[in-house]
């Protein structure tokens, strides 16, 4: 027994040397960008408009999204959480550019702690840890990911903080405990409040819970967890951790909320930033992308909104399939067809597509793979689904992936520890194999020396 124990640690020892290396590298390859960018200080599109937007907050105190020059007023057409972190940092610091610099630096960090949950999110839910290793080196190496922290935009602080929520969710459904749920529903509500695509997906853990949960129940009693491993919890232990959490989720969304009626005269739940894009992803294949707009339209958010709903709802009246393949694999594709900012450096876009591919096409393999094998793959991929669900329905961009790419890196590490597993089962087969016919060949007339 104490070998085993010796052997054990020999093993996590092992995997904690492996995640320190993986650590190392991400951290190398994001400084690497980074002092490749460190100065260039022209800002165009999302970015430009973000630190523009930081500077008028700090300076003037307006809350009101950047787009072609100053408005001075107030709006709500981008969430806050981003807004506000640059303009933290353009307090602190009061220099335009160095805040340009300090953001990079802080998201090369967020960065590769990202890296780091994305490895104990995998150990935690599969207990598996050559996939949680090839997860973490993965994300660690894929280029949209070493390279985004760079960019004055809220990938990075997105990410960091779904995995932030990811990993204490699955804390909080095992242990019950109400203050972990709240912290839990607040670690949401911080993602939110940075990109509110998720929203909806509130209660997806929760059904997902209750489903591997009932499954337990009707396990034969040799099949059952022990008691304070994952046994059923009764339906008040599920209804207080839900509401601990919608009160951690309200508390942080709640300012935000109190700021539009206030300064705004209505209730905002979100942003009001999501007309455009929604109107633009309904025209198939970008055929004549956008040129109706003259009439239909007053440039507003609720207008394109509206106007997009329309011709949504026209669309699949009068042209069924060709929406229909649209929303789905159409959309899809230009999400997946090439990563994102993968033009962004010199000599970039060659060995961005190559590690992309090579992660993706392995990735869809080991998510169908690993689905097939439980319940709790199932509906780890699953909310996935719903996250790539979600972001069909606006105008497709390979921008979209960079949430969806950590569950396609998850399924390529499964595989990857799939194929090393079953090639150590198929060798040790074969050694057995080769053992057994030697003792026969070699030894058969000692058999009263083997009893």
């Amino acid at each position: 027994m104490q070998e085993d124990g010796m052997k054990q640690d020999r093993i996590c020892s092992k995997v904690r040397l492996f995640l320190i290396l993986i650590l190392i590298l991400a951290l190398g390859l994001r400084l690497r960008v980074f002092t490749l960018q460190m100065n260039v200080m022209s800002l165009s599109n999302d970015p430009k408009n973000y630190w523009i937007m930081s500077h008028q907050l700090v300076d003037k105190g307006v809350y009101g999204y950047y787009y072609d020059g100053p408005s001075g007023a107030p709006n709500a057409y981008v969430m806050p959480g981003y807004p506000l972190f640059l303009a933290s940092v353009y307090m602190i610091l009061g220099d335009k550019y160095l805040q340009i610099t300090a953001v990079r630096l802080i998201q090369v960090m967020v960065s590769v702690l990202s890296v780091l949950l994305g490895f104990m999110i995998v150990k935690k839910a599969f207990k598996d840890d050559l996939a949680a290793l090839m997860t973490a080196f993965l994300m660690a190496i894929y280029p949209t990911y070493a390279m985004s922290p760079v960019m004055l935009l809220t990938e990075t602080l997105a990410l960091f903080t779904m995995l932030l929520y990811f990993w204490l969710s699955l804390y909080a459904f095992e242990t019950g405990k109400k203050s972990l749920n709240f912290i839990t529903g607040a670690a949401f509500g911080l993602h939110i409040i940075i990109r509110p695509t998720l929203l909806p997906l509130f209660v997806l853990p929760f059904i997902s819970y209750i489903i591997i949960s009932v499954r337990k129940r009707s396990m034969p009693p040799l099949c059952q967890p022990e008691q304070g491993e994952g046994s059923a919890a009764p339906a008040m232990r599920i209804l207080a951790m839900l509401a601990f959490q919608l009160t951690g989720l309200i508390i942080v969304l709640a300012p935000w909320w109190i700021r539009n009626t206030i300064t705004l005269g209505r209730f905002i739940l979100t942003s009001e930033g999501s007309g455009n894009p929604f109107l633009a992803g309904t025209y198939p294949y970008f055929q004549d992308y956008m040129k109706d707009l003259a009439g239909n339209t007053d440039g507003s958010s609720e207008s394109q909104l509206t106007y997009g709903m329309e011709r949504l709802i026209n669309g699949f009246k009068n042209d069924f399939w060709l929406y229909f393949k649209w929303y789905t694999v159409g959309k899809t594709g230009y999400i997946f067809h090439e990563p994102y900012l993968c033009r962004m450096l010199a000599n970039s876009e060659t060995p961005s597509k190559v590690i992309h591919f090579a992660t993706l096409i392995p990735g869809a393999i080991g998510i169908i793979a690993h689905m097939l094998k439980g319940m709790k793959p199932f509906l780890f991929y699953f909310y996935g689904f719903a996250i790539l669900g979600l972001q069909l329905l606006f105008v497709p961009d390979p921008r979209f992936a960079y949430l969806l790419m950590f569950f396609v890196i998850t399924g390529a590490g499964h595989m990857v520890s799939s194929i090393v597993k079953l090639c150590g089962s198929m060798n040790h087969v074969t050694v057995k194999k080769h053992t057994t016919g030697t003792c026969r060949d070699v030894i058969p007339g000692n058999a009263k020396e083997l009893k």
